[in-house]
């Protein structure tokens, strides 16, 4: 790739040494810069990045020809690049991938080397059959991207492969979310997102301002309630029941914000704790530093069924102002239990599922009472 280029091995070190000057970047006033000289810096940093990955993929190329990685001690040049390199391997596959395809692809290469393409450009040409590359500069990446998934060819091996699909979960260290990832055949996804989208604009105020990501993750989240208590409805959404286990100094000492858990599920702060706690039969569980329970308290049920059936009937739907939904009606208390709010017909009031779930315990707003069955939400500041 070097040769096809017309640079050397020297001109590519001359080249990496003017991109990365650390004195140059660290003394620079960037407060003095307009936006435009900000721009211009961008672009040629990515420039630079260009030419410096084509001088790391052309040596990459040539270690994999020489099979030096196996003598490391290496399973694949993918490991070793991921290893010696400090990147993630899905960043070593792309380099060893398009580094592979590169030598026959002169014209792309010598753009690289030029800086006149960026690396991801480079890695969606190359993925582009022959005769097929010229033109692209009309597309973005992600344009790049959809075109070169027009040409790929859709086998029956790789067809079988696509046709099950895979959903994983993966919790965070600190246990307080999860990642979930996966893939779905083609009408599969296309099902789903459909029904998500559609539970969205169903339930979900567009006017809140959320993103479309963040409202499909609310949407699943419903279908999956309405699964799990299909036998009461949709206009109902019965009391859960939980144990929360509480390390007693910890949640002393940070007033809640840890040390407290949901049994068998994942850590929780205040907020969280506060909507598990509003509609639930609640069983809290104290541990000492040494792991002995300080005390099995009872269970006990924030809102009794019979004081939750008054409210429910009284209010007629969801109290908060203009909000016709009736949508999975849930108890609310306007003073959280959590800090002494009294579990009387005075201090709750019934919410859908959208402003209880999202608005109040989400999204942190407060409850301004107008009377008996209409509420105000109120901003936080």
């Amino acid at each position: 790739m070097l040769r096809n280029a017309g640079l050397s091995a020297t001109d590519f070190v001359q080249v990496a040494k003017s991109v990365t000057g650390r004195a140059y970047i660290v003394n620079m006033e960037w407060g003095d810069f307009t936006d435009d000289q900000l721009d211009e810096v961008i672009v040629r940093a990515e420039e630079g990045v260009a030419r410096l990955r084509a001088m790391e993929m052309a040596a990459i190329a040539e270690k994999k020809a020489r099979k030096t990685h196996v003598h490391d001690g290496y399973r694949s040049i993918v490991d070793w690049v991921a290893a010696r390199a400090d990147v993630s391997h899905k960043t070593a596959r792309r380099l060893s991938w398009t580094a592979s395809r590169l030598a026959n692809a002169p014209e792309v290469a010598a753009s690289l080397v030029e800086g006149e393409i960026t690396f991801d450009r480079a890695e969606q040409v190359c993925r582009l059959p022959d005769g097929k590359r010229a033109g692209h500069e009309r597309y973005d990446i992600s344009q790049l991207k959809r075109l070169v998934a027009q040409h790929r060819r859709l086998s029956p091996k790789r067809e079988k492969k696509n046709s099950v699909g895979y959903l994983q979960f993966q919790p965070s260290l600190d246990e307080t979310s999860e990642s979930i990832w996966g893939e779905l055949p083609g009408t599969d996804s296309m099902l789903v997102r459909k029904a998500v989208d559609q539970r969205a604009d169903e339930i979900i105020d567009s006017s809140m301002g959320l993103g479309v990501a963040e409202r499909r993750a609310l949407a699943l989240v419903s279908i999956c309630q309405d699964s799990l208590y299909e036998e009461t409805g949709r206009g109902e959404t019965p009391p859960g029941e939980v144990t929360v286990v509480v390390d007693a100094r910890s949640a002393a000492e940070s007033n809640g914000e840890a040390g407290v858990s949901v049994l068998g599920g994942p850590r929780v702060g205040r907020k969280v704790l506060e909507g598990v706690l509003c509609n639930a039969v609640a069983e809290v569980i104290g541990v000492t530093e040494d792991g002995r329970p300080l005390d099995l308290g009872r269970k006990t049920r924030t809102v009794s069924p019979a004081l939750r059936r008054f409210v429910l009937a009284r209010d007629h739907g969801c109290t908060a102002e203009a909000c016709s939904s009736d949508y999975r009606i849930e108890v609310h208390h306007t003073v959280p239990w959590s800090e002494g709010g009294a579990t009387d017909a005075a201090d709750l009031v019934s919410l859908c599922w959208f402003h209880h779930h999202v608005v109040v315990h989400r999204l942190g707003f407060g409850i301004l009472r107008l009377g008996a069955s209409r509420v105000r939400l109120v901003r936080p500041r």
